[in-house]
């Protein structure tokens, strides 16, 4: 067997219409470790995965064809590409700049400088999970925990926080920091959840949030801490609507839920389907192409 130098990535790609791509990109789930779609050009966007291990072509190309076929869709040109060995992780860690999103000011641990006068500092490193601050939609979220979590900002206050598919663990660590006393971060992922536990060390706060590896909603810790008066998800659209049901039942009535990892085009689905689960739209946060969905539960949240 032939030795794979450390840091060997293969790109995977394939372009289809604009509505085909998260069928796309889940269609490619299984094959990476990263998966990502961007607009353009014209009708058609691209869709992009990483593998860190050699990619089985032929099932590859299987499950594109049964997913072209499910959507009536012409068979996308399927495209794989080893790229040149790098250290990832390195060069990520060194690109990933300070970013300040209202009072927050989130940094790697690289980070020499002091935070800004009146910021909450976060440090967290670019790494194995997702949510450094850097995307749109992580963003979105912070911006509109703080909207939240304001002073006055929301009737009687906001005491249980869940963070469905926590990634770092920055948007728990946010609420943490806000004052939040019970947190739970949940993912399905145990790399993300090792992830965020060393986040929750290097910011001490793992006493404030309580981190747990599960099936979303199912989770023994997600239903030992219901119900909560915020529930936050910075997932994908798909995902989202699937678990509307299960966000209605755990979120506090008077509470607010904020949804994020959506392209603006589906947000509206998103939307609906939380609307038909009894939750009322409130507004949402547009940056560049991602939008942030922010929504509540009719009734008055508890003293």
């Amino acid at each position: 067997m032939i030795a794979v130098p450390a840091g060997t990535l293969w790109r995977i790609e394939v372009r289809a219409p604009a509505a085909a791509a998260p069928a796309m990109a889940s269609a490619l789930e299984g094959a990476c470790a990263a998966v990502s779609y961007f607009e353009g050009p014209g009708d058609h966007w691209r869709i992009e995965g990483y593998a860190d291990t050699p990619p089985d072509e032929q099932a590859i190309a299987d499950g594109l064809s049964m997913t072209a076929e499910a959507l009536g869709i012409a068979l996308p040109a399927l495209s794989i590409e080893l790229l040149t060995p790098r250290d990832w992780l390195a060069e990520n860690l060194a690109s990933f700049e300070p970013k300040r999103i209202g009072r927050i000011f989130v940094h790697p641990g690289h980070f020499e400088g002091r935070a800004p006068a009146g910021a909450l500092p976060l440090e967290i490193d670019a790494a194995t999970a997702f949510g450094s601050g850097a995307h749109p939609t992580t963003a979105g979220c912070i911006q509109a925990i703080q909207d939240a979590m304001r002073p006055g900002g929301v009737r009687g206050g906001i005491r249980r926080v869940l963070d469905m598919g926590c990634g770092s663990g920055l948007l728990a660590f946010v609420a943490a920091r806000l004052g939040a006393p019970h947190v739970v971060a949940v993912d399905i992922d145990p790399e993300a959840v090792r992830v965020a536990r060393l986040n929750a060390r290097i910011n001490r706060l793992g006493q404030r949030v309580r981190l747990a590896c599960g099936p979303g909603y199912r989770t023994s810790a997600v239903g030992e801490a219901t119900p909560y008066d915020l529930i936050v998800a910075n997932v994908l659209a798909r995902p989202l609507k699937a678990m509307a049901g299960d966000l209605a039942r755990h979120l506090a009535p008077g509470g607010s839920a904020i949804l994020s990892g959506l392209i603006v085009r589906d947000a509206a689905d998103v939307a609906q389907a939380h609307r038909a689960r009894g939750l009322r739209f409130v507004r949402r946060i547009v940056i560049e192409d991602w939008a942030t969905l922010i929504l509540e539960k009719p009734g008055r949240r508890a003293a």
